[in-house]
C-alpha cells in the first residue's frame, strides 16, 4: 500500500502543464508540482486547452451621432504533448516535453489557424532537502531546485499572414527556466508549492516575449480504494505575471498580463498507470486590453517503469 501511495505522488508530480502567458511564458511543460520519491522513469501523453477572450471597443459617427460597438476575439491554444522523466542518479530528475500545438485566432469575420511542433523544453532538478521517503519523520518535506532550457524547435513568423505572434507554434528563441518546488506532507494530507521563472530572449525576427513568473500552491489528499487503486484529489491557487513583449527593443504596450486561477484536479492510479484530469478556473485577469482568461483543462495518461 505504501508503494502505491508513493507511485501516486510520482504521477501527481506533473499534474498540470502551465500554459501561462501562452506564446511567451512556459509554452507548456514547466509546472512540476508534487514530485515522486522513487527512482523510476516515466512516460506520458496529455492534452491541454486554454483560451482568452479579448473585447475591443470602437466608436464611429453615424449620421453625425457617435455610436459605440464591441467586437470579441478569441485566442484558443490546444496542445498534445509527449513528456517523460529520467532519473540518472539518486535525487536528480531530468524531464523532456515535446508539444504539438493547434492554435486558433477567432475573429467575427474570419478564423486564423496555426499548428505544428512547438518548442521542446528540457528541465532538471535536484532534491536538496528530502525526508519524504523516511520513516523517521512524521512531518515530511521535500525541496527541489532546478532549471532548464526551451529550444526554438517550433516555427515562428512575425508576418501578418501568419496571424498574431502569440499564436505561432513556437517562439523562435532559446529561453531559460528556473524552478523551485516545496512539498510538505502529514500522513495522507499534503501541501505542494512551486515557482517558475522564464527568462525569454530575442529571436531572429527581433521579437522578444516578456519574461514570466508563475507560482502555485495546492492541497492534496490520497485515498485508497482497495489494494490496487488510489485516488488523489487536489485543489489550490495558481498565479502568473508576464512582462510586456518587445519588438526590436521597443515595448509592445498591448502585451503583458497578470492572472489568478483556482485549481481543481483528480488523479486515479492503478499499479503503474495513471489517468488524470485538471481544471483551472479564472479568478482575475489584468491586462492593458479588455481580456478575459477562460477556464483551462488538461487530460493525461502516464506509465511508470
Amino acid at each position: 500500500m505504501k508503494k502505491l501511495f508513493i507511485l501516486a505522488l510520482a504521477f501527481a508530480g506533473i499534474s498540470f502543464t502551465s500554459q501561462a502567458c501562452d506564446g511567451g511564458c512556459t509554452m507548456g511543460g514547466s509546472y512540476l508540482g508534487i514530485l515522486p520519491q522513487v527512482h523510476k522513469n516515466l512516460f506520458g501523453v496529455r492534452y491541454l486547452n486554454s483560451s482568452y477572450t479579448i473585447t475591443s471597443t470602437y466608436t464611429h459617427l453615424h449620421d453625425g451621432v457617435p455610436e459605440t460597438h464591441h467586437e470579441q476575439t478569441d485566442n484558443i491554444f490546444r496542445t498534445a504533448e509527449l513528456w517523460g522523466r529520467y532519473t540518472p542518479i539518486r535525487g536528480m530528475q531530468v524531464f523532456a516535453f515535446v508539444p504539438y500545438r493547434f492554435n486558433e485566432h477567432v475573429m467575427p469575420d474570419m478564423t486564423h489557424r496555426s499548428s505544428g511542433l512547438g518548442d521542446v523544453t528540457l528541465l532538471a532538478n535536484y532534491a536538496v532537502i528530502n525526508t519524504g521517503d523516511s520513516l523517521n519523520y512524521t512531518l515530511k518535506h521535500t525541496l527541489r531546485v532546478g532549471g532548464g532550457i526551451k529550444l526554438p524547435t517550433g516555427s515562428f513568423s512575425s508576418g501578418h499572414d501568419h496571424g498574431p505572434v502569440s499564436m505561432q507554434p513556437g517562439t523562435g528563441s532559446t529561453d531559460y527556466i528556473v524552478t523551485g518546488i516545496y512539498t510538505i506532507r502529514f500522513d495522507k494530507l499534503g501541501l505542494n508549492s512551486d515557482v517558475t521563472y522564464n527568462r525569454n530572449n530575442k529571436n531572429s525576427a527581433g521579437y522578444q516575449f516578456g519574461n514570466c513568473l508563475s507560482a502555485s500552491s495546492n492541497l492534496f489528499y490520497w485515498q485508497n480504494m482497495g489494494s490496487e487503486v488510489t485516488l488523489l484529489p487536489s485543489a489550490g491557487l495558481y498565479y502568473e505575471k508576464a512582462e510586456a513583449d518587445k519588438v526590436s527593443g521597443e515595448v509592445n504596450a498591448q502585451t503583458g498580463d497578470e492572472s489568478m486561477y483556482g485549481n481543481l484536479g483528480l488523479s486515479v492510479y492503478l499499479q503503474n498507470f495513471s489517468v488524470s484530469a485538471m481544471l483551472q478556473k479564472n479568478i482575475s485577469t489584468t491586462t492593458n486590453r479588455d481580456t478575459k482568461g477562460n477556464s483551462r483543462t488538461q487530460l493525461g495518461v502516464a506509465y511508470l517503469f
